[in-house]
């Protein structure tokens, strides 16, 4: 009994001896219920019912620690407004829904709406926590907070996108997603819209076009009677030359010539001097003739389902009989080119062309023309300046495409030339070579 009551003295003699002494003797700062102290000693069977040992309890119990806490490191106590703060996003964490399968879409989106503002909230008290240099325990517990609050939110986008297509660039698109029902019905409207103005562009192209065909075809109506017209005035001409100077140019222009030989006898001649005068009228009349047959036969042409007049010849006998009259005649060699069946005039008329444009455009001192077969070809080769097929094709167009070209016949008479070529089923082409240049007539 008297063990007993030496403890509260000793007690009360410590609480005597300083007042500080009791802040000095602290180790643990954790505050401990005073409930749970007094049921310790009550196990003692300490009975104490002294108002002065009740105080002397009440402000030794809340510092004590136990023996085996001595030699720990102290924690840092949470503030009041920690707790609060943790307590709030511990209500926030059991706010949340326990399943989101079942949740409609928009309430979905307004929970993820909630994450969002609270992530935002928490990222930033942390760096404010991180600034202040606040507790730990603190800092820790918001981060793992942060943490969870990221998982719910792709949870919850994956629930929002679950089963919904993907598009071209990877991203989910929603069966369901009203926005994008919207967006579906605003491009079917835009779509008819677009379709409207396409179909109105086409009908205004439509009825221009027809406008302007229907121009056009007055504008060919006008060209046709005035080709139409043209065409009679040259049926006539063709008239006048096949039958109106036929007469005077083969019959009484060499009957007279025959009549006035017969009166005339070489001594008249001499004497008269006249014998130059008679062989220019003979020449003279053979080069009219000449020309009326090439006139006759071109004018062939004219006609409808017209069929060309052909003759199996000797083509170098032809063409020297042609050539031979005039003055250019000793420049042109021609080899053999044996038998092909064609119009002696026409033919010779498209030959000479090619032999004189070879003559005249040429700067060479001594003009040459070479007449001769190549594989399938016919050649007229030339020693002037080069000619190629390109500039060949450049002076056909030239001459086709305008009828008021004067001055250089070199593109009129190509047109002629290669008109008359394909009436017999050739073909003319162009080569430029170092010395001058091929006037090729395809004949096979």
């Amino acid at each position: 009994m008297k063990k007993l009551l030496i403890i509260p003295l000793l007690l009360i003699s410590n609480i005597l001896f300083s007042q500080d002494t009791l802040d000095d003797i602290r180790i643990n700062p954790n505050w401990v219920n005073p409930d749970k102290k007094l049921d310790m000693i009550r196990k003692d069977s300490l009975v104490l019912e002294s108002n002065i040992i009740t105080d002397v309890i009440d402000k030794i119990i809340p510092n004590w620690s136990p023996p085996e806490k001595i030699f720990e490191q102290p924690k840092e106590e949470l503030s009041e407004q920690d707790v609060k703060q943790l307590e709030a996003d511990i209500k926030f964490m059991s706010d949340l829904p326990q399943s989101y399968e079942e949740l409609p879409k928009e309430d979905l989106k307004n929970v993820l709406t909630q994450i969002d503002n609270k992530i935002t909230q928490l990222r930033q008290e942390i760096d404010k926590l991180i600034k202040e240099r606040a507790n730990q325990e603190v800092i820790k517990t918001k981060q793992g907070t942060l943490t969870v609050l990221e998982k719910e939110k792709s949870i919850i986008n994956l629930t929002l996108t679950e089963g919904e297509l993907k598009d071209e660039n990877g991203n989910l698109i929603g069966e369901n997603d009203e926005l994008k029902i919207e967006q579906d019905k605003l491009k079917k409207y835009l779509y008819l819209a677009l379709g409207g103005v396409a179909l109105l562009g086409l009908i205004v192209a439509v009825v221009l076009q027809r406008k302007r065909i229907q121009v056009q075809d007055v504008e060919i109506e006008e060209q046709l009677n005035e080709i139409n017209k043209k065409n009679s005035y040259l049926e006539h001409a063709a008239r006048i030359i096949r039958h109106d100077m036929h007469s005077g140019i083969n019959t009484y222009m060499p009957r007279g010539i025959n009549s006035l030989e017969k009166r005339l006898t070489p001594e008249d001649i001499q004497n008269l001097k006249i014998e130059g005068s008679i062989k220019m009228i003979k020449e003279g009349l053979n080069h009219t003739q000449r020309v009326y047959k090439s006139v006759y036969e071109f004018t062939n042409l004219v006609k409808q389902n017209v069929v060309l007049n052909k003759t199996m010849v000797d083509i170098k006998e032809l063409i020297w009989k042609y050539i031979s009259p005039n003055s250019y005649s000793s420049q042109v060699e021609i080899s053999d080119l044996g038998q092909m069946d064609v119009n002696e005039i026409l033919f010779c008329n498209a030959i000479e062309n090619l032999i004189k444009n070879g003559l005249t455009y040429n700067e060479s001192q001594e003009k040459k023309i070479k007449i001769y077969n190549e594989n399938e070809y016919l050649i007229i080769e030339d020693n002037g300046v080069g000619f190629s097929q390109k500039d060949f094709e450049k002076h056909l167009k030239k001459y086709a495409k305008r009828a008021d070209v004067t001055g250089d016949e070199k593109g009129l008479g190509l047109n002629i030339c290669v008109a008359i070529l394909e009436e017999h089923g050739f073909k003319l082409s162009c080569e430029n070579t170092t010395e001058g240049t091929k006037m090729k007539i395809k004949i096979k």
